[in-house]
C-alpha cells in the first residue's frame, strides 16, 4: 500500500530536521568537541540509516530489519554522549559501563523473542526506555547540580531532545506490531506522529548546539 502524500511530506520533514544539527555544527565553523562531536556521531548515524531506509522504500525492498542495525549503535552512542555532562566521576563511569550490559540483553531478548522481519515488541521498547531514563536523569540531575540561565546551556536542550526522542520512539515498535494488521490507517497516523515529534527533538538538539559548550 502507497503512503499517503501527508505520511510522505512529514516523513520528509523529519529527515530535513535531522539534518538541522549538522547543520548547525557546520556553520560554527568549528570541530566539536567531547559530548557535542559524539552529538554530531549519533545524529550523523541516524540520518544515514533513515535515508538508507528511504532508498529501501523507494526501490520496494524491505527496511524493518534496519531496526537490528539501528537501535544497539543509536542507544550505545547516546549513552556514551550523556555520559560526558554527568555531574560527577562515579556518574559518567556507570553510564559508559552500563552501555555492555544493556546491549547483551538487547541482543538475547533479539535472538530469543524478535521477528526481525516485523516491528520489535520487546528488546527495542526496553534498551530505549534504559536510554529514555539516562536522558532524564541527565537533564534533572544536571538542572539541580549546576548553577546559571539553564536556557542557555547546551545538555540543557540537547538532553531535552533525547527524551523526547526515545520517549515516543519506545513506543512506536510495540504500538506498530499491534497495529499492523489490524489497523493499517490508523497505523500510518501514528509514525506520523512520531515523525513529527522526532522532528521536534531534533530541532531541540539543534537550539543545544547554538549554545556554547558546556565545560
Amino acid at each position: 500500500m502507497r503512503a499517503p502524500p501527508l505520511l510522505i511530506a512529514i516523513a520528509i520533514l523529519g529527515t530535513v530536521a535531522e539534518a538541522v544539527p549538522l547543520v548547525v555544527l557546520v556553520a560554527q565553523r568549528r570541530r566539536p568537541r567531547g559530548a557535542r562531536a559524539w552529538v554530531a556521531v549519533w545524529v550523523g548515524f541516524l540520518l544515514l540509516v533513515d535515508l538508507v531506509a528511504i532508498a529501501l522504500t523507494a526501490t520496494r525492498r524491505p527496511n524493518l530489519w534496519l531496526a537490528t542495525v539501528l537501535t544497539p549503535v543509536s542507544v550505545g552512542l547516546a549513552l556514551w554522549t550523556l555520559s560526558w555532562w554527568q555531574v560527577s566521576d562515579v556518574w559518567r563511569l556507570t553510564f559508559r559501563i552500563a552501555i555492555v550490559p544493556l546491549l547483551l540483553v538487547w541482543a538475547l531478548l533479539t535472538i530469543a523473542v524478535e521477528d526481525t522481519s516485523s516491528f520489535s515488541s520487546a528488546a527495542e521498547p526496553m534498551v530505549k526506555l534504559v536510554t529514555l531514563a539516562a536522558a532524564v536523569f541527565t537533564l534533572l540531575s544536571g538542572s539541580l547540580a549546576r548553577r546559571g540561565d539553564l536556557l542557555r546551556q547546551d545538555w540543557f536542550w540537547i538532553s531535552a531532545g533525547m527524551v523526547l526522542y526515545f520517549g515516543v520512539g519506545a513506543t512506536l515498535g510495540p504500538v506498530s506490531q499491534l497495529l499492523a494488521h489490524r489497523a493499517s490507517q490508523f497505523l500510518q497516523f501514528v509514525v506520523g506522529v512520531w515523525a513529527l515529534a522526532a522532528s521536534a527533538a531534533f530541532l531541540l538538539i539543534a537550539k543545544g548546539l547554538t549554545c556554547s559548550p558546556t565545560r
